[in-house]
């Protein structure tokens, strides 16, 4: 009995050296083959990151521009009389958008022509014996000193004084034309916020202005693809809000310095809009080829 428990003992022994011995050689294997794995990844990402990008097709998407967009405020400030667009009103250069209360200024302007009128005839008198003045000292009717304080000194005062109106005046038509806001260009109204009875500020947007006969839309374009790309590119541009037809636009910008925060070059599409279907904020697909 005492040799059968010796000997399965030994053979207990045995056996878990031979386990033993599996299990160093498997985790010995499963070591090698994941550092070689890991050199395989790393090997592929390196060559990803330096292998060129062959010529192609690349999508960039971006939002929908106003070439043109302004956000109007009054130059003074005033009662509003009158409002005379909303939004989607069309709207050319020059035209009357708001109008404020300008009863002051127009007295204003009132009493600067009254002041014109008046410094004018004072000029005109004094003109004429300036004139006189001259003959009679041509004539050596009169002395020198006697020519300049007569004749010369309040010819040049009423002419200083005719001047000094219409500078006042002139400046009193500005104040006043400054009462209606016109439009800097031709457009479209997209935002209104005043109403007639309302103090407009100097402050505030009271209207923005855009116009939609041309608009843009920025990308940016990775380093390997820039330089496959020209100003004057014809593109084909996706704007699935508007149209299920694709639209041509043309690159009139490319950015030659790489935006860091973007990580990317800047590309500019510009459109034609002619039926103001392309709005700002609408979603669009470009597709930029590559040069062959």
């Amino acid at each position: 009995m005492g040799d059968n428990q010796v000997l399965r003992k030994k053979k207990l022994l045995l056996g878990i050296l031979v386990l033993a011995m599996l299990l160093l050689t498997g985790c010995n294997a499963g070591t090698e083959t994941g550092a070689d794995s890991k050199e395989s990844k790393t090997d592929n990402i390196a060559e990803a990151e330096t292998s060129p990008k062959s010529p192609g097709t690349v999508v960039i998407s971006g939002k929908i521009e106003a070439v043109q967009m302004a956000n109007l405020v009054s130059k003074v400030a005033g009662k509003v009389e009158m409002v005379h667009v909303d939004i989607g009103t069309p709207v050319k250069a020059g035209q009357v958008l708001m109008s404020l209360d300008a009863g002051d200024k127009a007295a204003e302007i009132e009493v600067a022509t009254a002041q014109v009128n008046s410094a004018q005839v004072e000029y005109e008198l004094a003109q004429s014996n300036y004139q006189r003045g001259q003959e009679l000292l041509a004539a050596q009717a009169i002395s020198q000193a006697e020519y300049e304080k007569t004749y010369e000194g309040p010819f040049k005062r009423a002419e200083a004084q005719l001047q000094s109106a219409q500078a006042s005046l002139k400046k009193q038509q500005i104040t006043y034309n400054d009462m209606f806001m016109k439009a800097p260009f031709d457009g479209v109204i997209t935002a209104r916020n005043i109403n007639p009875g309302e103090m407009a500020g100097t402050q505030n947007t009271v209207f923005t202005l855009v116009n939609l006969d041309q608009v843009v839309i920025k990308g940016m374009v990775n380093e390997n693809f820039i330089n496959q790309l020209q100003n004057g590119q014809a593109v084909k541009v996706r704007v699935p809000a508007a149209s299920d037809q694709e639209f041509t636009g043309v690159i009139n910008n490319l950015g030659l310095s790489a935006d860091l925060q973007a990580k990317g070059y800047p590309v500019k599409i510009k459109l034609e809009n002619p039926d103001h279907i392309l709005k700002p904020g609408m979603f669009a697909e470009v597709i930029l080829e590559g040069k062959k």
